[in-house]
């Protein structure tokens, strides 16, 4: 069967011609052939309406060439529906997973379904290819890869504290796009990733050479502001001593430093704050804010004090949000990966036999760095996560729908609020609380669970269910025969705290973090002294086991030298092999007849 039917366009005739030729037959009892050619009817046709005209006067002339469908409308628009609902969540379904489907949702409604159908317990793949092309808003797409800790952080509660604090940052004092600065580190490595090529049809496996399997990374720290500007990137070789060659090739104003991982590092990140302050030029007078992630090397005393001195403010994006919330990510970093991996193919070309180290890096970031780094991406980063011009209303219902799925409370917290809700009165009554909780709901509440009907999702789940009611009760949803995917609740609460949006330069959380790294630094101290008193007593033990196992080894070895000689002696004796009668015996000691038997 073929993916697309073209129509053979044979019906040149009206539902009035077949009509009165089928009424001229019948009735005047004129020929099928003259007949037909008479009103341009196929002969066959008029034929087989003449046959059914006879067996009831009430037959339809209307030809119906529609091909019988197994689903209805309305049916295969509630697939569409759970197909786009599934995606949003984050769980959408594959082909082979939508043929399943479509046989499973066919069985539970009792659909006259083919019989390669029942024998694969699947639809057939031109019943997907049809299905596909009667709905133009469904499409086969490949789906970037995103954690389940991506999907569940990146939630209405935490975007909208991430907003909270930037609009009381941006309410202190008056900020322009110049003093809108993101920053974050990437990594480029010696090993580059091959562009697409031409080649033979059909081969199975083409390859393009590369500097290794897996190169060495170098870190790259870089920062732009709302109105375009970047700040020279800084980098990080994995390395112990400079070289020259760390910042050749590089862009105007880089500078570079070097650690053994090759990673940002506390003591590191407070360099690059000073070379931040040379050319963002941020003063107390002249104050400016900078969105950062929650690494660990990012929250440190010495920044913290160093960005309070300079007029830094330090505001941390939610965790695990940055794909969503950072300029860089969003249109910057794509691009700057992508110009990298096209010069370094273009180094590999001109250069044959050679692989790409670490002295290449500078350069090769060089020139992918001025075309990344254009002031229409820049521009268009802090639009679209609407830092600036500042939006906190950017996001919709749809764009959280991935974590709905991790949406659930403790079961500790329903328990409770059961037990509540009996003891209070039965009766409703409104109060401030629910409209609280619509407005700002806690991390633990799930957005179906609110009055809002704007969630696409929720409006969808409705109308599932007025389908099912006002319909027939042996009609089942595609909900009811795959529901949506649903984490089970939480048993406890516990586990490591997670993090959250902060502004760090503000007092209260600045002397919080100073505390947490006090006390943090105190244990690594009292770890640190127990590992060495326990060293310290194991090298004693062991010092002192030493001493005894020499002893006992000397202890045990000497008498048996003793018997081996006085054997040796003995045999001697035994055979007249002595020079002198009247040699000293040495084993006629009193003391030494103990230690052997006297073989006389």
């Amino acid at each position: 069967m073929p993916f697309k039917w073209k129509s053979k366009g044979r019906t040149n005739y009206s539902p009035d011609d077949l009509k009165s030729a089928v009424i001229e037959v019948v009735n005047e009892n004129k020929a099928l052939r003259t007949t037909a050619k008479k009103y341009n009817v196929d002969k066959m046709t008029l034929r087989r309406y003449v046959l059914k005209y006879k067996t009831d006067k009430e037959t339809s002339f209307t030809p119906n060439f529609v091909t019988s469908q197994i689903f209805s409308c309305h049916e295969e628009s509630l697939l569409v529906e759970y197909l786009l609902t599934s995606a949003n969540l984050h769980y959408g379904l594959t082909p082979k997973q939508t043929r399943k489907f479509a046989y499973e949702f066919g069985q539970a409604n009792n659909k006259k379904l083919p019989e390669n159908w029942k024998k694969n317990e699947c639809a057939s793949y031109d019943w997907l290819k049809g299905f596909m092309s009667r709905y133009p808003q469904l499409s086969l797409r490949s789906p970037e890869a995103t954690s389940l800790g991506r999907a569940t952080a990146f939630n209405r509660h935490n975007v909208q504290e991430f907003y909270k604090n930037l609009s009381n940052l941006l309410e202190r004092e008056t900020f322009g796009p110049e003093s809108v600065y993101n920053l974050d580190e990437t990594g480029v490595t010696t090993a580059h990733k091959p562009q697409k090529i031409i080649a033979r049809k059909g081969q199975k496996q083409i390859s393009k050479s590369t500097s290794a399997e897996r190169g060495t990374l170098v870190t790259v720290c870089c920062a732009i502001n709302a109105v375009g500007n970047s700040v020279p990137p800084f980098f990080i070789f994995p390395r112990v001593r400079m070289q020259d060659y760390m910042i050749q090739g590089a862009p105007s104003g880089s500078i570079a430093v070097t650690h053994e991982s090759g990673w940002m590092t506390a003591d590191n990140f407070v360099k690059y704050l000073d070379h931040f302050i040379k050319h963002a030029k941020c003063s107390n007078e002249n104050k400016c804010i900078l969105v950062l992630d929650n690494h660990e090397s990012h929250i440190s005393p010495k920044a913290l004090d160093k960005c309070k001195l300079n007029g830094i403010h330090l505001l941390t994006l939610p965790p695990h949000t940055s794909h969503r919330l950072q300029p860089l990510d969003v249109s910057v970093f794509g691009p700057f990966k992508r110009y990298y991996n096209e010069q370094a193919d273009a180094w590999m070309v001109s250069h044959p036999g050679q692989t790409i180290s670490l002295k290449n890096i500078p350069e090769l970031v060089g020139l992918a760095y001025v075309r990344a780094f254009s002031p229409s991406n820049i521009t268009k980063g802090f639009s679209t996560t609407g830092i600036y011009p500042f939006n906190p209303h950017l996001f919709e219902d749809l764009d959280f729908a991935g974590a709905e799925v991790t949406n659930r409370p403790y079961e500790e917290l329903r328990e409770n609020s059961e037990k509540e809700l009996d003891r209070d009165d039965p009766i409703a009554q409104p109060g401030t609380s629910i409209s609280q909780q619509e407005t700002t709901p806690p991390p633990g509440t799930s957005l179906c669970q609110q009055k809002s009907t704007s969630n696409p999702i929720e409006t969808f789940l409705q109308d599932s269910t007025t389908i099912q009611s006002t319909s027939s009760v042996s009609f089942k949803t595609p909900e009811e025969v795959r529901p949506y995917p649903k984490a089970q609740p939480r048993l406890k609460k516990g586990g490591r705290k997670p993090g959250r949006t902060r502004i760090l330069t503000d007092t209260p959380e600045k002397e919080a973090i100073e505390a947490e790294y006090k006390m943090r630094e105190g244990k690594k101290r009292m770890k640190t002294k127990v590992e060495m008193a326990k060293r310290k007593i194991s090298s004693e033990t062991g010092e002192n086991n030493h001493f005894e196992k020499l002893n006992a080894e000397s202890t045990e070895s000497q008498p048996k030298r003793k018997v081996l000689d006085r054997n040796a002696k003995t045999e001697k004796r035994v055979f007249g092999d002595s020079d002198s009668e009247d040699e000293k015996d040495p084993f006629s000691d009193a003391d030494d007849d103990d230690d052997a038997a006297c073989i006389y």
